[in-house]
């Protein structure tokens, strides 16, 4: 008997856990910023007061730009395609992300774990994967 409510509360859990994870996914995936063309469309998350500003690198050319944040962390860059560094002001860490030639990378920039970087489909499935 014990063993069938242990089950029964697991299973709960996991249907639980499993709806507040796809909520969370479709509540970030409706706030990012999206546009026709070349470049990146971001939602910028960390602890603390939201910089005012994402620093971008490009790889090739070692051009650096500083792209403004909304205050809830919002970020479009428009940018040609190519490989750039993303980086906060006075932070050591970094994400690489390569921008396409077809279309604008749609992505969320978690700046408070290591794993920083999290590519978000443009509708519907696949789930986010780290990118």
């Amino acid at each position: 008997m014990k063993l069938l409510i242990v089950g029964v509360l697991a299973a709960i859990l996991a249907v639980l856990l499993t709806a507040t994870v796809v909520l969370g996914y479709r509540s970030e995936q409706q706030q990012i910023f999206r546009f026709m063309g070349t470049g990146i469309a971001a939602r910028v998350d960390v602890l603390g007061k939201t910089p005012a500003y994402v620093v971008i690198e490009n790889e090739e050319t070692r051009a650096v730009s500083r792209f403004p944040l909304t205050p809830d962390g919002g970020l479009v860059a428009r940018l040609a395609p190519g490989i750039y560094r993303l980086s906060l002001p006075n932070d050591p860490r970094s994400a690489t992300v390569a921008v396409p030639s077809s279309e604008c990378v749609d992505l969320v920039l978690d700046f408070r774990i290591p794993a920083i970087v999290l590519r978000v489909p443009g509708e519907g499935w696949p789930i986010p994967q780290q990118a």
